[in-house]
C-alpha cells in the first residue's frame, strides 16, 4: 500500500529513519549517516522538547473556516494551543473528564465536533493527545458514524506524543489528513477528457508551514515577477485551496522537512510534479529555483532574465564580502541549513557549527553541501538548550543564527540574531539577510544572567546520548 494510502502515516523513523538524537562533529555525523539505515541514539535526560502534536498544530493552525477539535483534558488542549501560536483556524477542546480518560470519551467527542460544525466550520480535524493513547478511543468510529450526518469533511490527525521521538512525524500526520481532502478526479471519462483533466495547469502548490510571513510574500513575490501563479497552503488557505491542490502543475515545498509528505503524497497519487528544488536561500539555491520553475511553466526566458537582473543588482554587496572572517553558529532544520551556509559564505562569513531538528536518509545530503570543516559542532535536538549552551560555551563564535534569540547565546560571547521576523529566502532575503546581521545592537552581556553553572557548562556535552541497543 503506497503511504498516502496508508489510515495513518508512518512515523518519521519509520518512514526516513530519523535521527532526533545527536552530539558531536559534523563530520561524524556525516559518517554515521551514511549507510542504508542510520543507527538511534537515546537521551537519558531531556530538558524540553516540541512533540509531534505541536507539529501537527504547525500544520493546521492556518487553515481558515477550519476547527481544530483537540481530544484531551481541557488542561493539555489549553497548553497545547497556547504553544501551537494559534492565529487562523478555531479551537475546541473536548475536554475528557478523569472518568472519560479512563472510561473513554468518543461522547464528549462527538458532540464537541458537532459543535464546531454548527458553528460554521468547513472542516474539522480532531487532534489526538496523549489521553487518546492513554484511553484507547476509538476516533475512526466516530468519524465514520458522522459522515453520515454530515456533508463537512472531518479528519483525524492521528498524534499523541508518544509515537514518536521526532516532532517531524506530526507534520506527516497532519499533511496525511489534507492529503484527502484534496479533489480526486471523479467518474469515467474518455481519454480525451482524462487528458484535460491532468493538462498542465497555470499555477504551482506552494507549502509554507512555519515560514514568518515576510519569506513567504519575498517568494510569492519572485513567481509573479516572471508570471507563475501560486496556491499557497497550509498557510492562510481555505479548504478549497486545499482540494483545488491536485489540478497544479507542480507543488513546491519551502521547507521539505515540514511538507514534504504532501507533495510526494501528491504525486503519487495525482500526478502534481514535485521537483527536488533546494530551499530559496541564497543565489546558487535561488537562481535554481527560479530557473526550475521557468522551465516547468514555460517561462525560461523571462525566469533567466530575472535571475540575472537580480544578481547584477546584488553583485555590489556580495563583493562587499560583509561577514569576512565571522563565525556563525547555525539553529535550523536540515533542509535549510546547506543554504543558510551557502549564503553565509557568499558573504564573507564561516559556519562553526550546526544543531538541526531531525537527520533523516532524504534529507542528509545537505551535510555534504555545508562545505565546512568536518570538525565543527553538531547537534541533533528539538529543544535540549542545555545541550546548546555547552557547545556555544566550547566555540568561538561571532554569531548564533536560530529560531528565536537565545539569551545565553550572548552571554556566552554570540550575538543573537533570530530567523523568526526577518527575510532569507530568495533574492530579497540576501539583502535583508545581511542587513540583519549588520545592524548594530547593544552590548547587553551584563544584562543576561547565568543559566547553567559553570561546572554544567564544563561536562561533556553527549553525557547522556547513548546508542540505541536493538
Amino acid at each position: 500500500m503506497a503511504f498516502h494510502a496508508a489510515r495513518s502515516a508512518l512515523t518519521r523513523e519509520k518512514r526516513r529513519g530519523a535521527l532526533s538524537h545527536y552530539h558531536g562533529t559534523l563530520a561524524a555525523l556525516a559518517a554515521d549517516t551514511a549507510g542504508a539505515d542510520i543507527p538511534q541514539r537515546v537521551r537519558t535526560f531531556t530538558q524540553a522538547a516540541r512533540d509531534d502534536i505541536l507539529a501537527a498544530f504547525a500544520v493546521l493552525r492556518g487553515i481558515q473556516a477550519a476547527a481544530i477539535v483537540v481530544h484531551g483534558a481541557a488542561g493539555c488542549a489549553a497548553a497545547s494551543i497556547a504553544l501551537a501560536e494559534a492565529d487562523g483556524a478555531r479551537w475546541y477542546a473536548v475536554d475528557l473528564s478523569e472518568r472519560d480518560s479512563i472510561l473513554g470519551g468518543e461522547a464528549p467527542l462527538r458532540a464537541t465536533i458537532l459543535r464546531a460544525i454548527a458553528d460554521g466550520a468547513q472542516t474539522v480535524f480532531v487532534v489526538g493527545t496523549p489521553v487518546v493513547a492513554i484511553n484507547n478511543d476509538d476516533v475512526h468510529a466516530v468519524l465514520l458514524a458522522l459522515a453520515s450526518e454530515t456533508a463537512v469533511p472531518i479528519q483525524y490527525v492521528n498524534t499523541d506524543g508518544f509515537r514518536s521521538k521526532s516532532p517531524l512525524t506530526g507534520f506527516d500526520v497532519a499533511f496525511h489528513a489534507l492529503l484527502r481532502l484534496v479533489e480526486a478526479p471523479d467518474g469515467e471519462s474518455t481519454s480525451a477528457e482524462a487528458d484535460a483533466r491532468h493538462a498542465p495547469r497555470g499555477f504551482v502548490n506552494l507549502l509554507a508551514v512555519s515560514e514568518n510571513t515576510r519569506n513567504i510574500a519575498a517568494i510569492t513575490t519572485t513567481l509573479s515577477a516572471f508570471g507563475i501563479a501560486w496556491n499557497l497552503l497550509p498557510r492562510l488557505a481555505r479548504p478549497e485551496n486545499i482540494r483545488r491542490a491536485g489540478r497544479a502543475r507542480a507543488t513546491i515545498s519551502l521547507n521539505r522537512d515540514e511538507s514534504e509528505y504532501f507533495g510526494l503524497g501528491l504525486e503519487a497519487a495525482q500526478g502534481v510534479p514535485y521537483p527536488a528544488l533546494p530551499a530559496p536561500i541564497g543565489l546558487a539555491a535561488t537562481r535554481r529555483f527560479v530557473l526550475e520553475l521557468g522551465a516547468i511553466f514555460g517561462r525560461a526566458a523571462q525566469a533567466q532574465a530575472y535571475a540575472d537582473a537580480q544578481e547584477a543588482a546584488l553583485r555590489e554587496l556580495i563583493d562587499a564580502r560583509p561577514l569576512a572572517g565571522k563565525r556563525v553558529f547555525l539553529q535550523t532544520d536540515t533542509a535549510l541549513v546547506a543554504g543558510l551556509g551557502a549564503l553565509l559564505r557568499e558573504l564573507g562569513g564561516e559556519v562553526a557549527g550546526v544543531a538541526l531538528s531531525s537527520v533523516d536518509l532524504n534529507n542528509r545530503a545537505h551535510l555534504a553541501r555545508l562545505d565546512a570543516a568536518g570538525d565543527i559542532p553538531a547537534l541533533v535536538a528539538v529543544g535540549q538548550p542545555f545541550e546548546l549552551a555547552n557547545v556555544l560555551a566550547h566555540t568561538a563564535l561571532d554569531y548564533y543564527i536560530g529560531p528565536e534569540q537565545v539569551a545565553f547565546a550572548a552571554r556566552l560571547g554570540a550575538r543573537p540574531v533570530s530567523l523568526a521576523n526577518i527575510i532569507y529566502y530568495g533574492y530579497e532575503g540576501v539583502r535583508a539577510f545581511a542587513a540583519a546581521l549588520a545592524a548594530p545592537v547593544p552590548d547587553f552581556r551584563e544584562r543576561v544572567r547565568d543559566v547553567y553553572s559553570e561546572g554544567w557548562l564544563k561536562k561533556n556535552g553527549a553525557w547522556h546520548l547513548k546508542r540505541e541497543v536493538r
